[in-house]
């Protein structure tokens, strides 16, 4: 999806809106409907685009949204629509990702995990609209799992543009985010389980659709695009790059 921005000149300029649709599908005789991972993802990201198409006055750099396949067979999608990116992308401001395990649906979010924040000047703007929402920013909680390279905004890092993976939870600690990663993993993460329930808390999901859209919003409104922070292995980075 596309909708053009509204300033003569950054509309120019882009926002990319990422979530997988892909699950197993039909394998082994069992159908694996993904449902926390990732349609949950795609319904959120496709609140956010009918959000901003409604708006008569568009934001001033342009919005696209993207869902990618084959993210489960190593982000084939993501890393297709970086190195073929149908939008130049030296002119890609920013992407914000979906991908989770269904925590957002577990209860009202009390934290949030914007996988990627502390690379660059996106960590600020997200510790900022997080903190207005009353939730509380969280480092990454897991990061012996590797999680940032393992979803769609990844192949943007390679590319040199900025990148946040948004995850939420109902959890105030971050052991009760692990206990909940935890227990998902082991019950519904890639099985035939991974369904919807309808004990689903739906308010956590447009919690995490508000954050995506608020944050794209304040992206496409500012003056410059985001930059990367000094000291990480991204700082040198320039959009248009390959990372080795």
């Amino acid at each position: 999806g596309y909708i053009e921005g509204s300033d003569p000149v950054l509309k120019e300029e882009a926002v990319v809106f990422t979530a997988h649709y892909d699950g197993f599908g039909l394998l082994n005789g069992k159908i694996y409907n993904a449902a926390a991972d990732n349609a949950i993802g795609n319904g959120e990201m496709l609140a956010v685009a009918e959000a901003f198409a409604k708006m008569k006055v568009k934001p001033k750099r342009s919005l696209v949204f993207v869902s990618t396949t084959a993210e489960e067979y190593g982000l084939l999608g993501g890393y297709h629509f970086a190195k073929n990116p149908k939008w130049e992308i030296t002119k890609i401001a920013a992407n914000l990702n979906l991908d989770g395990i269904g925590t957002e649906i577990m209860g009202p979010i009390r934290n949030m995990v914007g996988f990627g924040a502390e690379l660059s000047s996106l960590g600020v703007m997200f510790n900022d609209v997080a903190r207005a929402y009353k939730i509380n920013p969280m480092e990454d909680p897991i990061p012996e799992q590797g999680v940032f390279r393992r979803s769609d905004h990844y192949p943007f890092v390679t590319r040199g543009v900025p990148a946040l993976m948004l995850v939420g939870s109902p959890e105030a600690t971050k052991e009760g985010f692990v206990r909940r990663f935890n227990a998902f993993e082991e019950t519904k993460y890639h099985q035939p389980t991974d369904d919807v329930y309808q004990d689903w808390y739906w308010p956590g999901a447009k919690t995490v659709a508000d954050m995506m859209g608020i944050l794209g919003y304040r992206i496409a409104q500012a003056k410059s695009m985001p930059t990367w922070n000094s000291g990480n292995p991204y700082s040198n980075m320039k959009r248009g790059d390959d990372l080795p």
